[in-house]
């Protein structure tokens, strides 16, 4: 039968050796570096109005309002004038449909939704080429009953595009 003071002096170097590998453990689990999401090379950015291809009113501005604004949210990412960006964000809102999804036995509409499709266009800020250039569609639904209305669906296809057009600069280009 092992002395106590043997004991214990196998148990603390059991802990020491537990704590010695989960020090080591989280240094390679955690990493300290500077940076984000973004390459620096491409985290100063600039927003161009987007252009209108549909018959629609303003979709132009307000996607272009809510990309500023979802920028702004993005830690790593730096809304700054075209002369001094290094990326350009621009692009067309293509198409804008409305659709009913459901209705009641009246015909009465119970539920709509409304779809925007855009092609964003990512720019070299200092020479004008095209780095990137992809479609992004979303939509946002409504329903009546529940006080909500089309400016309501658009207004989360808006954020939602926004968000997609921000994370095409996390990928690789």
């Amino acid at each position: 039968m092992p002395t106590p003071h043997l004991h214990t002096g196998r148990v603390a170097r059991g802990k020491a050796l537990v704590a010695l590998s989960l020090v080591l453990l989280c240094g390679a689990c955690v990493s300290f570096s500077k940076g984000g999401l973004f390459p620096e090379a491409r985290d100063q950015v600039f927003v161009e109005y987007f252009d209108n291809g549909t018959f629609f009113r303003n979709v132009e501005f307000d996607l272009s309002e809510h990309v500023v604004a979802e920028i702004l949210k993005r830690p790593g990412l730096k809304l700054t004038s075209k002369e001094q960006a290094e990326v350009l964000i621009t692009g067309r809102v293509v198409s804008v449909q409305q659709r009913v999804l459901s209705e009641d036995e009246a015909r009465k509409l119970t539920s709509a939704s409304t779809t925007i499709t855009v092609v964003v266009e990512i720019l070299d800020a200092m020479t004008g080429a095209l780095i990137k250039r992809t479609q992004l569609s979303q939509r946002g639904e409504y329903v009546p009953k529940l006080l909500e209305d089309i400016d309501d669906a658009r207004e989360m296809a808006f954020r939602f595009l926004a968000r997609d057009i921000v994370r095409e600069l996390e990928t690789e280009f």
